[in-house]
């Protein structure tokens, strides 16, 4: 008997040491450009931030890669009226203080929304009618649009609508962003700034637990750093590869390297308010000053393409054959000459310290030379970078506006960075146009179809006379893993993907 209970012993540790039964390492660390803002999802609305959220919190409801809608903390809705939307929620959902999700916590994270103290992600909370709310029991609510709206679910979707609980965000105050509570797959551990987030599996999570025990997002800023870090085994998983070093980590095949498409328009954004580039033949002469498909090769190594609008591919409404911008050095100086531009003026880029970016500004420095305009290039850290956007304080700078999802409705992506009420928060450039805004807010409760594709091809046309920002780049989003990292072959929301299902074989 002793002999068989052995080998019954060694028979169950083979087994578990086979392929199929591989070990999971307890962490998976990766690598960031920059860390968390905040972790209140209507505190702040950059993709750093939102990267970590995702594994925090959950929405009502989410847009898939397939485009449609799916259940995720409601397990049904329903549409009552042309403004008013049902949702049955999901019953046993913890967050990670231990309470039940229930209808009062939706209300509270909605309403939330439409609070000034929500001002980064005003755009979204502007749809929701503050007093349009009904419980109708611990399960289920009502929840009321201001308009008939047709991209109001997908809104839904946006990280600002991640459900918070009640208690917690009460109890904490002001000081709520440094101890979230949410019911996702991950629960916040600690956070050092400029350093790391750590956070860790939640064992009383609803769905498919996470994979890995622990979670840690790494702060480095120096992308050549990060790329070492991988190739020592130091992390796990980078995102924000250097596209001068993709084919290098092909070809040596030590990781692999992944390429998704671009969801974000990187641009160089003129303050429309501040001379002299309230004057829109200043800002469109500046544009054509830059040869932005050689941008493009030099600090993308060709992993780009130049945006030619306001909106990306994947958009509903997107133009079939839109007119490409024209490089055109001489036609630059003619129109700042006409625009009565000062002689020899110094400008000065801002960004933050994602080398991509300051390699763009070196590369315009030198082309604006060449029309007579001087630039000075700064560097800002992160959340400093943001701050002072915020404030309207830089005049010009360079910056990127990303999707967050695979939300094709072009309302959930306009509305931020273009309309005058979020000039801040999220429209950067300050941009305030009457004509603008009102075919943003005609867009939004038009329903689909021919009358909605032309407010929304009027609403591309009228952004580009307007040239609201000088585009620069939609680039290849390229990611890269340890050979033993599964689970994150098809990462292809960006930078914002939920990790619970990614871990390190052992």
């Amino acid at each position: 008997m002793r002999k068989l209970a052995v080998l019954f012993v060694l028979v169950s540790v083979l087994a578990f040491c086979a392929p199929g039964f591989a070990a999971i390492k307890e962490t998976l660390t990766v690598g960031m450009s920059s860390d968390a803002k905040s972790l209140d999802p209507q505190g702040t609305n950059d993709t750093s931030s939102s990267s970590a959220l995702i594994q925090l919190y959950e929405p009502l409801l989410e847009i898939r890669k397939d485009k449609s809608m799916a259940p995720v903390l409601a397990e049904s809705w329903e549409q009552v009226d042309p403004l008013t939307y049902k949702f049955k929620l999901r019953k046993g959902v913890k967050f990670h203080n231990g309470e039940e999700l229930k209808a009062d916590d939706v209300i509270f994270s909605l309403h939330r929304m439409t609070l000034p103290s929500s001002a980064p992600v005003k755009t979204y909370g502007d749809n929701i009618d503050p007093n349009g709310f009904e419980k109708i029991d611990d399960y289920t609510l009502l929840v009321r649009s201001r308009v008939p709206m047709t991209a109001f679910l997908g809104n839904l979707s946006h990280s600002s609508a991640y459900i918070m609980n009640k208690k917690a965000v009460e109890e904490a105050g002001k000081n709520y962003g440094n101890a979230p509570i949410g019911t996702g797959p991950f629960k916040f551990v600690s956070m050092v700034k400029g350093d790391r987030t750590v956070m860790e599996r939640f064992e009383d999570y609803w769905g498919e637990k996470a994979k890995a025990k622990t979670l840690t997002f790494r702060c480095i800023p120096e992308s050549n750093s990060r790329v070492i870090e991988l190739e020592t085994g130091n992390v796990d998983l980078i995102y924000n590869v250097p596209y001068t070093d993709v084919k290098r980590m092909q070809e040596e095949k030590k990781v692999d390297v992944v390429l998704t498409p671009g969801m974000n328009i990187t641009y160089l954004g003129l303050h429309t308010q501040k001379k002299p580039f309230d004057d829109p033949r200043v800002r469109k002469a500046i544009g054509m000053a830059i040869d932005k498909e050689g941008l493009n090769e030099v600090v993308y190594d060709g992993y780009a393409v130049v945006p030619q609008g306001p909106f990306l591919p994947k958009h509903l409404y997107y133009p079939s054959n839109p007119e490409p911008f024209k490089y055109d050095p001489e036609g630059a100086k003619a129109l700042l000459e006409e625009a009565g531009f000062p002689k020899d003026y110094t400008m000065t880029i801002w960004t933050n310290d994602r080398k991509e970016r300051i390699d763009s500004a070196t590369i315009i420095q030198a082309q604006l030379a060449e029309v007579g305009i001087q630039v000075e290039v700064q560097i800002l850290e992160w959340g400093t970078f943001l701050e002072r956007l915020k404030s309207g304080e830089l005049a010009s700078f360079i910056i990127g506006w990303a999707a967050s999802d695979a939300n094709p409705d072009p309302d959930n992506w306009i509305g931020g960075p273009f309309h005058s009420k979020n000039a801040g928060p999220s429209n950067r450039v300050w941009l305030k146009d009457a004509q603008v805004d009102e075919l943003i807010d005609k867009g939004k409760v038009t329903p689909d179809g021919p009358e909605r594709e032309a407010i929304y091809t009027q609403l591309w046309n009228r952004i580009n006379e307007l040239t609201a920002w000088v585009y620069l780049t939609t680039p290849d989003f390229p990611y890269a893993k340890g050979k033993s990292v599964k689970g994150a072959d098809d990462l292809y929301r960006g930078l914002i993907n939920r990790l619970d299902q990614v871990y390190v074989e052992q």
